[in-house]
């Protein structure tokens, strides 16, 4: 009796959880935007909790200084306020740099005259879509960066970080990366060094859409038309948010539903709050050189997807266009959609990017003064 009523209860309780499964679980999904949203845009999670932003050094940010870029947010009719880190490149620190204590580091080096002034390149760093700007594995790329002797600009969307905790959307988050790009490009206009936009994950469809859409975005805020960026590189990059979502692993789980693409995947083709669509957005800027880097052993972005990316890029570029360039790192390596910055040859295929695109600039000036003359 008494194990009858056991199965019974199990069964109960199977029941109950096939039901959630098969029935609650899609139409919450289908119909809440609070859940698309935070499955999207993961604000929520931080690690470590609490940093100090104010003193990137306690971060084991070395050569670094915050500051925030303030602004009129259109897409949410507010004030918002990006809170940001900028580091020198290890050139610009003393050789005992790295005791990280902030008396090695020289005097002026870490400051907006630093930008002002340098011939070095710049990275602009848009993060993925959780935690924030001082997470582990984002903290050793931007040691990547700065032994590549680059300045480097990290910054937190809204509702990230310390930045204007609001309701982030696609628009907003692109206004937010249009900002950090214009206050490097106003700030390093005399010089004009070599300016990149580097997106990881979400970022890497956050710098798209910025790139295609800078144009518009400087007649909506009424800013004189900017350049376009020396170079795009995206890493662990997906074609589209849609196909992103259906290729993830969790998605496993309910692909084998009848009504899984009306629930799970039509709410974001449809949105008019995401829908990162970067393959569309990279076919609109044909000159912008890209470099895609991406692990074999991503299990949160497959590799697939970076390839079908390159292919749409490529076809936009048959009859011309900047160099485009695919570098997978093999799965014996230990990589996956984090720590890509592990990689000991990241540095040398960043180098050879950057050779190919000094190449086909120099050509291009070639061809250009032929033409005039």
């Amino acid at each position: 009796m008494v194990l009858g009523t056991i199965l019974t209860a199990g069964a109960s309780v199977t029941a109950s959880l096939f039901f959630v499964h098969v029935a609650v679980l899609p139409l919450v999904f289908k119909y809440s935007k609070f859940i698309q949203r935070k499955i999207v845009f993961s604000n929520c999670v931080n690690y470590p909790r609490d940093p100090d932003y104010e003193n990137p050094s306690r971060c084991n940010v070395i050569g670094g200084r915050n500051f925030q870029v303030e602004f009129h947010s259109l897409a949410a009719d507010r004030l918002v306020k990006i809170g940001a880190w900028q580091m020198i490149p290890y050139s610009l620190c003393r050789v005992d740099c790295r005791s990280r204590c902030d008396t090695n580091i020289k005097k002026q080096c870490c400051s907006v005259q630093s930008l002002q002034q340098t011939r070095n390149p710049i990275v602009l760093y848009c993060h993925g879509n959780s935690n924030h700007r001082g997470s582990p594995h984002r903290l050793l790329m931007y040691q990547v960066f700065q032994n590549l002797n680059f300045h480097v600009i990290a910054f937190d969307y809204r509702g990230y970080g310390d930045s204007t905790y609001i309701r982030p959307t696609e628009d907003g988050v692109v206004e937010d990366a249009f900002h950090m790009y214009l206050w490097i490009m106003e700030n390093v206009k005399q010089n004009s060094p070599k300016v990149l936009i580097w997106g990881h994950s979400l970022g890497t469809a956050v710098a798209s859409n910025l790139v295609a859409n800078l144009e518009k975005l400087c007649e909506r805020f009424k800013k004189k038309l900017l350049p376009l960026p020396y170079a795009l590189v995206l890493e662990a990059a997906f074609n589209n948010l849609c196909e992103e979502i259906e290729q993830h692993p969790l998605s496993k789980l309910v692909s084998w539903l009848p009504y899984y693409k009306d629930t799970f995947l039509k709410p974001f083709m449809d949105s008019s709050e995401f829908a990162f669509r970067t393959d569309q957005h990279l076919k609109m800027v044909p000159e912008v050189p890209i470099l895609l880097i991406h692990a074999k052993g991503d299990k949160i972005v497959p590799y697939e997807l970076a390839i079908k990316l390159h292919r749409d890029i490529q076809e936009s570029r048959l009859e011309g266009g900047a160099p485009i360039m695919l570098h997978p790192f093999s799965r014996g390596q230990g990589l996956g959609h984090n720590n890509i910055c592990e990689a000991e040859s990241l540095p040398q295929v960043v180098s050879k990017f950057m050779d190919v695109v000094d190449n086909y600039n120099s050509n291009k000036e070639v061809l250009r003064c032929k033409v005039v003359l």
